[in-house]
């Protein structure tokens, strides 16, 4: 079980009681629903655009749909957008695939570029600790597939641009709100956010506190957040500044051989007779954040506008594990600065974007015993420097309103520097990757009034994380290589039936070279090797429908399907030959749809319906997990200015899994979610008109 929960619920009513000296707001609700679905802007390879126009494939996930709250988790969200796959191994460990397998996201979210209020939120190593962010945090998230690389450096997975704006109601001067939740085993939320507005400062301060005790021995989570957002304007400059601090702990209580999950699926991992259990060595992971950042934005003249960016970060981590205790104490800064240029002719306007970043870590890297969840003797300390920068110039060019061109390219670099203190013979190593060049080329030509036909080719590189080039068997890979791959694109998109539909066709074809991939030796220890080649092709389907009924009521419904048949078409380790196996922990077919009921925005009724197909967790293709389907449902009441809701996770009750373990020494594989569970809140906002 989780260990003891020590609520802050006390401070969270003290500090909202300080807000009630202001009335709750009596105005009436904005009962008004649009017949039609708004117009999608979406902000991909640094450029503002229409995304309907753009020759990419770029998912918005909307403040509404965040709003559906199921399991006090972004999962729901994510995995409603065809190829795309959020999983959740237990309580707060999550990973993250955009068109791709789980191959290089065993523990944590890799392969995946994410910002955060236009900064990176993944470290230089490549590795991204999105478990520290608030959920309710976030308001808006736009995901681009594909390699990326031509705007956002290093990463062959997609990127994901996170927004928290609470500018929502712009009569408001000051306002508070209070959320309450809780639900099945044993889980309890309480969030609290202040926003201040004042002529040219605008901040909001935030404090949460989650625990749950979780479903699995061993699975309990805490997770306690202090976050300060402020924007400050004034003449041409913009100013955003950020300071998040996260104290997180997540139990792991690993992967469970099918008979084992068939008789108890709520037991850890065992032990055998060679290795304890989960629950005897308190397996378990304490991450501690503190990260601060600026985000500068001068108007030098009408059309040019200049970006910078500054981040530091300090964490704080321990995993004791199975077969050993790490600690790691990662130091974090990261720099930017690129120019937008806009360019308005006769014959069309010019997107110009230029500019680097750069980002450094210091990590301290020590490997003991774990004597049941007491550190023991130190085995490797380990002095790891990670450097990662890169330059990118990339151009929009809308011709006569029916071609848009897209043009652009990065140059990378990335290097490690490695020391280990507890060897006197082992003498410092040092590795580099220069002249990773990543073209990114598109074309959009509007064929009809509301459609459109795009083009992209783009390249992408990806090296290995420093959790890969140096993973827990205590090894430093230095041989170990970037994976790349070149990526062909084209689809269509548009809308119809007055502006009631939106839809998007996308076919694709990745090939990626010296693709990198888990392996576990004998005691279960991770490791990485390059396997060869893979061929990640696929198709994606998505549309979204609204309709409107009377003044009062709307159903808005949406589906997805992704179809990824990938392969390995060079794959050879331990003399096996896995050629033209389906690639590991990637599921061939994705089906998605919601429908939402809405009565004048008072009364919103939603449910949503995934369905994965069954999933290899070998190379060899002989093993495979379930296919599944999973239902999720609620309901939200709005009331002047009071929030109700009521959800349902697993509805149905069925047995599956969120994330499973691939390739898993001991064929321990298996990590059973929960079964139904319940959830309910309440949203309380208060505040001060303008007058």
């Amino acid at each position: 079980m989780c260990q003891r929960y020590n609520s802050i619920r006390h401070i969270l009513f003290f500090i909202g009681s300080i807000f009630f000296n202001v009335s709750i707001a009596q105005t009436r609700i904005d009962t008004t629903m649009s017949n039609t679905l708004d117009s999608v802007v979406v902000t991909a390879f640094r450029i503002q655009v229409k995304g309907q126009t753009i020759p990419a494939s770029i998912a918005q996930i909307s403040r509404k749909t965040l709003a559906q709250e199921v399991n006090g988790t972004l999962l729901p969200a994510f995995n409603m957008v065809a190829g795309v796959r959020m999983e959740q191994r237990s309580e707060g460990s999550y990973r993250l695939a955009i068109r791709g397998s789980s191959l290089r996201s065993p523990f944590g979210v890799r392969n995946v570029k994410v910002y955060w209020n236009d900064i990176p939120f993944t470290d230089p190593t490549g590795n991204t600790y999105l478990n520290i962010l608030p959920f309710a945090l976030v308001n808006g998230i736009d995901i681009i597939k594909g390699p990326v690389g031509a705007a956002y450096g290093l990463g062959t997975g997609g990127a994901v641009l996170l927004q928290s704006n609470f500018n929502t109601d712009s009569l408001m001067h000051t306002n508070a709100t209070l959320q309450l939740r809780a639900g099945s085993f044993g889980y309890l939320g309480q969030d609290l956010r202040v926003t201040l507005k004042q002529k040219n400062l605008q901040q909001t301060f935030f404090v949460s506190n989650e625990k749950i005790d979780g479903w699995r021995d061993q699975s309990g989570s805490t997770k306690k957040n202090i976050t300060w957002l402020g924007t400050f304007t004034k003449n041409r400059h913009t100013l955003k500044g950020m300071v998040l601090f996260t104290d997180l702990m997540y139990q792991t209580p690993g992967g469970l051989t099918l008979a084992q999950m068939q008789q108890n699926p709520r037991q850890a991992r065992q032990a055998t007779a060679t290795l304890p259990s989960a629950v005897t060595q308190k397996t378990a992971v304490y991450n501690k954040t503190l990260l601060a950042s600026i985000h500068h934005n001068y108007q030098l003249t009408k059309n040019i506008d200049w970006q910078n960016f500054v981040v530091g970060a300090n964490t704080n981590f321990k995993n004791p594990f199975i077969t050993n205790y790490e600690t790691r104490h990662e130091k974090n800064a990261s720099f930017g600065s690129h120019l937008i240029m806009r360019v308005h002719k006769p014959i069309g306007d010019i997107k110009i974007v230029v500019g680097g970043e750069w980002q450094v870590q210091d990590a301290n890297i020590n490997n003991y015993g774990n004597k049941r969840g007491v550190r023991d003797t130190l085995q490797f300390a380990d002095q790891i420097t990670t450097k990662q920068g890169f330059l990118f110039a990339n151009a929009s060019i809308r011709l006569q309103q029916k071609w848009q061109i897209e043009l652009g390219i990065s140059d990378a670099y990335m290097g490690y520097d490695y020391y280990r203190s507890t060897s006197l013979t082992e003498s410092a190593q040092s590795k580099s990757n220069l002249g990773l060049l990543a073209p990114r080329m598109g074309v959009s030509y509007t064929a009809a009034k509301n459609t459109n036909l795009y083009l992209q080719i783009s390249k992408g590189f990806s090296p290995p994380t420093l959790a890969e080039i140096r993973p827990s068997d205590g090894l430093f890979y230095k041989n170990l290589l970037p994976e790349y791959g070149w990526n062909f694109e084209m689809g269509v998109k548009g809308t119809a039936i007055h502006n009631k539909l939106r839809y998007e066709l996308s076919v694709y074809h990745f090939g990626v070279k010296d693709a990198i991939v888990r392996q576990n030796n004998m005691a279960g220890v991770e490791y990485f090797v390059n396997a060869g080649s893979t061929r990640q092709a696929g198709a994606e389907f998505q549309f979204d429908y609204v309709a409107r009924f009377s003044q009062a009521h709307q159903l808005q419904l949406q589906a997805g399907y992704a179809y990824q048949p990938y392969r390995f078409l060079q794959y050879k380790q331990a003399g096996i030959v896995y050629n033209g196996n389906a690639l590991t922990g990637n599921a061939k077919h994705q089906i998605t749809s919601s429908i939402t009921y809405d009565y004048k925005k008072v009364l919103s009724i939603f449910v949503k319906l995934q369905s994965l197909s069954r999933v290899p967790l070998t190379d060899a293709n002989d093993v495979f997990a379930s296919s599944y389907q999973l239902v999720q449902s609620g309901i939200s009441i709005n009331h002047k200015r009071i929030r109700y809701f009521v959800s349902v996770d697993n509805l149905l009750n069925k047995s599956y899994s969120l994330g499973n373990d691939i390739n898993a020494a001991g064929r321990r594989y298996y990590n059973p979610s929960s079964p139904r569970s319940y959830m309910a809140g309440i949203s309380v906002q208060v505040g001060k008109f303008r007058r």
